[in-house]
């Protein structure tokens, strides 16, 4: 969820500081190939070429013109060529014996990325109303569903939640959520909100006993605030809303709880 999550709360100016980044001399690591390889498909995607595989994406923010998307499309490339034959990924993939199979998959994007552009209308899809308290039921690679409840809509529109398991085999219903602990979350992360508008998180329903206070979002470290100190970020639920986040600076040594949560840093 990170690339996405970051993507619906930035718009495109989070694509091309993942193709920035990745273009650093030096090592690349496998995080940074992996969210330019995703950027990588956010562009093909926009010059009307997407992934059969990879359901769409509203994207914030008007498209590029043409002439910056063929900027990005070159920068793509360039960047996947050196995550083919220079990066941790490709390493990784190595060890894992699936080499073959994961360079089949870049040759697709690339083949993709040459192709002419096909600027046809882009159709948004209709966006569900988020409520802090939802619940849904989502679909697992391995099979089964997980549980994950909207906690809180960050400055009025960012999904905060906390994901639960055991797996299911089918998708709770709403009665099975009643005795939910959200101490027992596995991870407290914030995510995009495309996989509820394309239907593909299922929708259980409102927590019965819904007590915002009982779903907290944790504060968090960001950023070099100057003077050996790091920036810290809240969200209070009765901030108003022309100033919706609360900054502090504080020292890095600061030990702050850490529950099991990740700002923004689950795949989506």
């Amino acid at each position: 969820m990170d690339l996405m999550g970051d993507i619906e709360e930035s718009g495109w100016p989070v694509v091309s500081r993942a193709l920035a980044h990745a273009r650093r001399p030096g090592y690349m690591e496998a995080p940074i190939a992996g969210r330019a390889i995703a950027a990588s498909e956010l562009i093909v995607g926009a010059l009307g070429h997407p992934s059969n595989h990879i359901p769409p994406v509203d994207i914030r923010g008007a498209t590029p013109k043409l002439p910056a998307l063929a900027r990005l499309k070159d920068s793509a490339l360039r960047v996947l060529g050196r995550i083919r034959t220079d990066s941790e990924l490709r390493e990784l993939w190595e060890e894992a014996a699936q080499l073959r199979e994961w360079e089949l998959t870049l040759s697709d994007l690339e083949t993709r990325l040459q192709r002419e552009p096909v600027r046809s209308a882009i159709t948004k899809p209709r966006l569900a109303r988020l409520i802090e308290g939802s619940s849904f039921a989502i679909p697992l690679p391995s099979g089964g569903f997980a549980v994950g409840v909207l906690s809180q809509l960050l400055a009025g529109k960012l999904p905060f939640g906390y994901f639960f398991g055991p797996r299911h085999s089918e998708p709770p219903g709403k009665g099975e959520l009643t005795n939910l602990d959200p101490r027992t979350a596995i991870v407290r992360v914030k995510f995009g909100r495309t996989e509820i508008d394309n239907g593909r998180w299922q929708p259980i329903g409102r927590l019965e006993y819904w007590r915002p206070a009982d779903w907290p979002t944790p504060p968090h470290t960001s950023g070099e605030a100057g003077g050996g100190r790091m920036w810290r970020i809240e969200y209070p639920r009765d901030a108003p809303k022309d100033h919706p986040v609360t900054l502090e600076r504080e020292r890095t040594s600061s030990k702050w709880p850490r529950p099991r949560h990740r700002h923004g840093s689950a795949r989506s």
